[in-house]
């Protein structure tokens, strides 16, 4: 499936600005996950393409992002997620490759399954943590700067499709690729779609209706555990295997 035809689909949007779609952020909402093989995409677009608009950023689409994920050296944040914790974090780096812009995040799932993203601006993605980005997860997670290291790279393009009447994005995710931080070592998953609803509150949603008109059921996957369970050996990782196995069988290179 060529990134041009899917391109093209993407043109019969229409489309949504980047400030008009911050004015919707849903930096706090739920969220839930499907994936699929790329080669379903195009026609999930164009049913869905009555529903959405498409995210538009300099006559761009389809959006390359870069990330740079932080744990400490036992991997307490990765344990977290697959220890299925209900309060869990992710620390990262963030760069919209497009337009240079990068941010430092945190991402805490909390105890009622709610997401709440806070960010602050960098000029670039660092690897080594400084007083403001320290300052930052201490005052978020209660945790010290010192005990994280960066971990994972992971690149990836993206859509963001938005809601014409309701409070919901999606994201729909292509060719993630995850790399050691500090080695040579990556994985890639060429055919993959990673398609995420984000909704401030629950409703009927479009994308989901075409998900389940599809069979493909939701899934709990993570690009950051995904790539450690694969690269970082002495890591638990028995409660991914299920999903290491279907990604490893369908979707990898």
């Amino acid at each position: 499936m060529s990134m041009q035809h899917i391109a093209q689909i993407m043109d019969n949007f229409d489309f949504i600005t980047l400030p008009e779609m911050e004015a919707e952020m849903l930096m706090r909402r739920f969220d839930y996950k499907f994936k699929f093989p790329i080669g379903n995409l195009p026609d999930i677009l164009k049913n869905v393409s009555r529903d959405y608009k498409v995210l538009d950023i300099n006559n761009i689409r389809l959006h390359k992002y870069e990330s740079l994920y932080f744990d400490t050296d036992d991997f307490l944040l990765y344990t977290q997620h697959h220890r299925i914790l209900r309060k869990r974090y992710k620390i990262r780096f963030r760069r919209y490759a497009d337009s240079g812009i990068t941010f430092f995040e945190i991402k805490t799932k909390t105890n009622k399954e709610f997401i709440i993203k806070e960010r602050i601006k960098q000029k670039f993605i660092d690897p080594v943590l400084n007083d403001e980005t320290g300052g930052f997860i201490f005052d978020k997670t209660n945790m010290n700067q010192d005990i994280f290291t960066p971990k994972l790279w992971v690149y990836y393009s993206r859509m963001t499709l938005v809601n014409r009447k309701d409070e919901e994005r999606i994201t729909i995710d292509l060719n993630p690729v995850m790399k050691i931080e500090g080695r040579n070592q990556t994985v890639a998953f060429p055919s993959l779609v990673i398609g995420e609803v984000k909704q401030r509150k629950y409703f009927r949603s479009p994308f989901v209706a075409e998900m389940r008109k599809n069979h493909i059921p939701k899934v709990s996957i993570s690009k950051y555990c995904v790539g450690i369970s694969c690269l970082q050996e002495g890591v638990k990782k028995n409660r991914f295997n299920y999903n290491l196995s279907t990604l490893n069988n369908n979707y990898h290179e």
